[in-house]
């Protein structure tokens, strides 16, 4: 499995040791707030045996409530959808559309000039090719803010729960990592990292391993006809999968996929910084990710 990125992510946890959380200084409390994101783009899917490309679309919401000066508490809602695309069935190696759906609440407490701790819970489900699984998952989290820089770092346990038994995934843990740069023009760059290790039900097959990686660039198109001001990015994420089953019942098989994607974005009560800081700042990592090669 392609490590090199998990660098990168360490690097960043590193750095929050030495910053000083307090460059940045806001006065104001936390704010009711929203974002709500809307993509689609193009996946390819290399699982040693064959290269697939699907057309894929997703969709994430968040909401913010505070209840108190410090105290908040957020939802998280996420989904995906990936088609046949260019492949009939039987030279798909997907074995049909894939589809997940999973959902998350925050509870935080924080200084919006300096940084935030909370905890995390939520369940969702995801079907590939007719095989589904559900997973629940629980951990904490922090972020640290430097300016306009913020530094997000979260860890858990994950539990999945397939609908068929004998060499699929059972439970194990992650960690992952999240930069962003809020760019004085209203822009943003997003950076990310995520690491998921794995028990599989049947003990001889061992450990599966994920490493994700995520780059994701924000910017405003001013003046547009009939809509105004609209929020855009661009994106790319990649996931690597070390010891996956097969459909004989097998492990060993690696299976990597690169997502481009265009999406839209929409927040409410406030520039971007302002909802990073006093807001809906929250998200989970996402958990569709089969290790079937089917």
């Amino acid at each position: 499995m392609k490590k090199i990125p998990l660098a990168a992510t360490a690097a960043i946890f590193a750095f929050t040791a030495h910053a000083n959380a307090a460059d940045f200084d806001r006065e104001l409390g936390l704010i009711v707030s929203g974002v709500v994101d809307s993509w689609a783009g193009v996946q390819f899917i290399d699982d040693s045996l064959d290269d697939d490309m699907v057309f894929v679309n997703g969709g994430e919401g968040l909401l913010s409530l505070p209840l108190g000066d410090n105290l908040s508490i957020q939802s998280d809602v996420k989904y995906e959808y990936n088609s046949y695309a260019t492949e009939s069935f039987p030279d798909n190696d997907v074995f049909g559309p894939r589809y997940s759906f999973h959902g998350a609440v925050h509870v935080s407490w924080r200084d919006p000039s300096r940084g935030l701790f909370g905890i995390f819970g939520g369940a969702g489900t995801s079907n590939f090719g007719g095989f589904s699984t559900d997973a629940g998952f629980v951990g904490g989290e922090a972020q640290f803010y430097l300016d306009n820089i913020t530094l997000y770092a979260q860890g858990g346990y994950v539990d999945f729960r397939p609908d068929a038994s004998g060499g699929l995934l059972d439970e194990g843990f992650f960690a992952r990592g999240v930069f962003r740069w809020f760019m004085a023009d209203g822009s943003r760059i997003q950076l990310e990292g995520t690491y998921l290790s794995s028990d599989y039900d049947v003990a001889v097959f061992g450990d599966m391993e994920a490493f994700s990686v995520g780059a994701r660039y924000d910017f405003t198109l001013a003046s547009l006809p009939v809509i105004g001001d609209t929020q855009l990015y661009v994106g790319y994420r990649g996931v690597f999968r070390d010891n996956c089953t097969n459909p004989t019942g097998g492990s060993g098989v690696e299976i990597d996929d690169h997502t481009i994607m265009i999406g839209t974005s929409y927040s409410f009560s406030g520039d971007r910084l302002t909802v990073d800081r006093q807001g809906a700042t929250l998200d989970t990592p996402d958990f569709n990710h089969s290790c079937a090669n089917d």
